[in-house]
């Protein structure tokens, strides 16, 4: 079942198009895969993202030797119905996150870099896991 939940999700945000596009989650775990200026909602617990920035991507190029494979830094925006202004969330592709009441972990990125090429903050894709937040026994 949950390979199911996440293909559909990941086919409902491609089918949002350029830009802008919500995507709603009814159930965790799911993946999504998000443009620039592309939402997530989840129903529960209740909280949306929106990508809104690759700040910074250090990956090691697929075509160059590289001692470290580099991370991916992400900013989006987050709010719950009880903080309509929202704050922001800045999320690192090695490391994954639960302050959101969720555990959100980057899973991949595309495209990859390559020497000598600057990639069109349009055409990045972020792939990412959404999990319960599972409290200690």
């Amino acid at each position: 079942m949950r390979v199911s939940v996440a293909s559909i999700v990941t086919l409902g945000v491609f089918g949002a198009g350029c830009g802008g596009g919500l995507t709603t989650v009814n159930q965790l775990p799911a993946t999504v895969t998000l443009r620039i200026g592309q939402e997530v909602q989840l129903t529960s617990p209740e909280v949306m993202f929106r990508l809104d920035e690759v700040v910074q991507d250090s990956r090691c190029p697929v075509d160059a030797v590289c001692i470290q494979a580099g991370s991916v830094t992400l900013k989006f925006l987050v709010t719950h119905p009880s903080e309509p202004a929202g704050f922001e969330l800045i999320l690192d592709s090695d490391r994954p996150d639960g302050t959101t009441g969720v555990v959100l972990r980057v899973t991949g990125v595309t495209p990859v870099p390559r020497v000598g090429i600057t990639i069109d903050p349009e055409d990045y894709r972020v792939s990412l896991e959404i999990a319960p937040l599972i409290a200690p026994a």
